[in-house]
């Protein structure tokens, strides 16, 4: 088993700052950097373009740069040729920083659809990370989406070939998902527990936060009541538990 700590990174929830890139992710890496852990980050590639020296910077301290839509859109809510045309735009953008194509995709809020899977594919990206099977929460945030929650919920718990032609590689969930939250409201014994019960029924662990999970959000009704520092806690504790037994790895190493 291998672990994959995921970061989606966007504009600060309830604002257009972007004080994450300022606080957060200089918060996580603090956390990574005290295991060498690699991790992957999933960007906007407009946000890409706003910060091209920030993000090559990660890349250079061995973090991978995955693509998290053009402008953080839902894909699908997009025509066949709107998908075709950002795709294609952040593809160039991230080729122009980089100097390589991107090889991994996330859909701003598990909006995979086939249609963008097939655009992927023709886009040489080897995997996808859309899908939370056994995801009880998206059904809850995402109620109108019934039918794309029904298949993700379904899916797979591991490393799979879509019909499409790439690799799915699916966050870890138990009705659950690895996510920001339960490091947020567990306390640490319940967190133990659904830690042990993603071991026993995942092939690897995938977890994802955002980069406004780790700063202050006065806004935010989550963040008042359960606190970014407990989750900055429990992520070390989660860290330090996991790496008694398992490696750490990028997206892209899962494959």
């Amino acid at each position: 088993m291998k672990i994959a700590l995921t970061f989606d990174v966007e504009k600060d929830l309830h604002s257009n700052q972007y004080q994450s890139l300022e606080k957060g992710i200089p918060l996580i890496l603090s956390i990574l950097n005290k295991k060498n852990i690699k991790a992957t980050f999933f960007v906007p590639a407009k946000l890409l373009d706003k910060f091209p020296d920030y993000f090559l910077d990660l890349e250079k301290q061995g973090h991978e740069i995955a693509l998290h839509g053009y402008s953080h859109e839902r894909f699908d809510n997009l025509s066949i040729k709107e998908k075709e045309n950002r795709i294609k735009q952040s593809v160039e953008i991230h080729n122009q920083i980089f100097k390589h194509s991107p090889v991994g995709f996330r859909a701003p809020q598990h909006s995979i659809d086939e249609e963008t899977l097939i655009v992927l594919k023709q886009n040489h990206f080897l995997y996808d990370a859309s899908y939370t099977p056994l995801n009880l929460l998206q059904l809850l945030f995402f109620p109108k989406k019934f039918k794309l929650w029904l298949k993700g919920f379904f899916s797979p718990k591991r490393v799979y070939k879509l019909k499409q032609g790439i690799y799915e590689i699916p966050t870890s969930s138990f009705f659950v998902p690895f996510v920001s939250l339960p490091l947020r409201v567990f306390p640490w014994f319940l967190l133990k527990l659904f830690l042990n019960l993603l071991i026993l029924t995942n092939q690897n662990l995938v977890f994802y936060a955002h980069s406004w999970d780790f700063i202050k959000i006065p806004e935010s009704r989550i963040d008042t009541r359960f606190s970014h520092k407990k989750l900055v806690t429990n992520l070390e504790k989660v860290i330090f538990y996991l790496s008694k037994e398992y490696k750490f790895s990028r997206m892209q190493d899962l494959l």
